[in-house]
Formats: C-alpha cells, structure tokens, sequence
C-alpha cells in the first residue's frame, strides 16, 4: 500500500471513521496497489478506538542491591 498526506480542498468523509474532513485539514490518503482502491483518513483520527490501557499499571521491576555488582569468573 502506498500512503501520501495531503491537504484537503473539498469536504470529504473518513473512511475509517465516517467523519468529515474539512477543506484545510490534512489526511492520509492509502491506495492499495492490488486493487487500486483509495482509502481517506484522519493523521488523527477523532472516531479511531483508543488504545487500550492496562489497569493497575504493572510496577517497576525490583532491582537488589546486593546484584547489582558484576561477576568476573577467574
């Protein structure tokens, strides 16, 4: 697939989220090589699913100090 930005100049809806992105806003335009579709979207996408985030965080690692010097085998 091959992807270029461009800037819009006419209202035209995302194909990802169905929104509209208005003329000045720049988007991504994907064209599938295969097929010859062209695909726009958002660069940020308003309507994309967010990235899902773990809660509780994981904590740090425990680091001892009493490891924390190295080993040198003689």
């Amino acid at each position: 697939m091959h992807e270029r930005i461009r800037t819009a100049r006419r209202p035209m809806t995302c194909d990802f989220c169905g929104l509209v992105i208005h003329p000045g806003e720049r988007y991504r335009i994907v064209r599938d090589e295969y097929s010859l579709m062209e695909y726009r979207e958002h660069i940020q996408c308003p309507g994309a699913p967010t990235v899902a985030i773990a809660d509780p965080r994981p904590g740090p690692p425990k680091i001892r100090t009493s490891f924390n010097h190295a080993f040198c085998v003689a």
